[in-house]
């Protein structure tokens, strides 16, 4: 059915709650005897004093790398091998994305668990069975696979939430919003396999968040900024983290055709100093009318999105976050989006073209 392939649907346990990194080290216990943490100078400032003394207590050995290079299977090497050298059987990621796809690639390598603990609730990355590799160009070459999910995410409120900007929950919950109509476009594309019963599970998924976050968001951002860590709140870090996780892990073995993210791609491989000032969640969101014009949506579906996303905050076109809009440019988008996502299907290249006009 699977094609002899396995189905890992998430992480081994999740915890969302205050003070989860508080229980790193008994974590870690449970799960290797010696941990290799990647991260990054901001994070450990912020997050060390817990985790060692977490460690400590647990008796725990560790060895901590601060990494500033990118993702890219030089530095996945790199690190693994770090490791090797360092007789460490467990690692953590305790960051962003960049830092938890280092951790996730550099496990793959070094054949590791890993641990994920995400500093934000940007991306669904910690929760995720695969991981990004960039190029040197800053082109997104793909995404890779773990050959076994996390063991743990930690996700503690007291990070997430009271010590993270708002910016970083709204770039997540914009690129969550995605999963519903990228993969209702990868149903329509992908055959067979769209009737597997784990495809229509992520559906499912997909479809619960994406209207939880239309009727919810206002509220969840009001408690966000009051400092109240209401369900409402803890509802939408879950979803952005574990439940988007989910429906990337069950898509029909990473079979996602994603012409939002795909835009995201083309930005960054094409306009690197305005990608450097935006999140990833931020240019997906803004290329939702598009995807959703492409699906074949209403123009009120289309309008109801891009309202939603000016309510929070979200960049809504190329122009605004300060893409060219000039026919060359906006032509050289177009085909690199229709590459990424399927170049021999003709057809689909004349549906974006005549769709892009919703994100100039």
């Amino acid at each position: 059915m699977f094609s002899g392939a396995n189905i890992q649907v998430g992480a081994g346990r999740y915890f969302q709650h205050s003070g989860a990194l508080k229980v790193i080290g008994e974590e870690c216990l449970y799960w290797g005897n010696k941990v290799y943490i990647v991260t990054d100078e901001i994070v450990w400032a912020k997050t060390g004093k817990i985790v060692t003394e977490s460690l400590r207590t647990a008796g725990v050995p560790y060895v901590l790398d601060i990494v500033n290079a990118p993702s890219c299977q030089h530095t996945f090497e790199q690190v693994a091998a770090s490791s090797i050298k360092n007789d460490a059987d467990v690692f953590v990621g305790l960051g962003g994305g960049r830092v938890i796809d280092i951790a996730k690639g550099a496990s793959k390598e070094a054949d590791c668990r890993i641990i994920t603990a995400p500093t934000s609730a940007a991306t669904c990355s910690a929760y995720t069975i695969l991981y990004v590799s960039y190029g040197n160009d800053g082109s997104v070459l793909g995404s890779l696979f773990m050959d076994r999910e996390a063991s743990a995410v930690l996700t503690d409120i007291n990070v997430v939430i009271g010590d993270c900007q708002e910016r970083y929950l709204i770039s997540g919950i914009a690129d969550a919003m995605a999963k519903k109509p990228e993969f209702a476009f990868t149903m329509m594309h992908i055959g067979e396999d769209s009737e597997l019963c784990t495809s229509h599970i992520a559906a499912n998924i997909a479809d619960y968040t994406y209207n939880y976050y239309l009727n919810h968001t206002h509220e969840a951002l009001e408690d966000f900024r009051a400092g109240r860590c209401s369900d409402t709140l803890e509802n939408v870090v879950c979803a952005n983290i574990m439940l988007t996780g989910m429906v990337s892990n069950l898509s029909t073995g990473g079979k996602q055709l994603a012409i939002a993210h795909n835009v995201y791609d083309a930005v960054c491989y094409q306009h690197k100093s305005v990608r450097e000032q935006y999140l990833h969640g931020e240019i997906v969101g803004l290329a939702l009318p598009l995807q959703l014009a492409v699906n074949g949506s209403s123009s009120a579906e289309i309008r109801e999105m891009r309202d939603f996303l000016k309510s929070i905050g979200v960049p809504t076109s190329l122009k605004a976050i300060g893409v060219p809009t000039d026919g060359d440019t906006v032509e050289t988008m177009i085909k690199y989006t229709h590459f990424k996502t399927d170049p021999d299907d003709i057809i689909l290249l004349e549906q974006i073209r005549d769709s892009f006009s919703e994100i100039l």
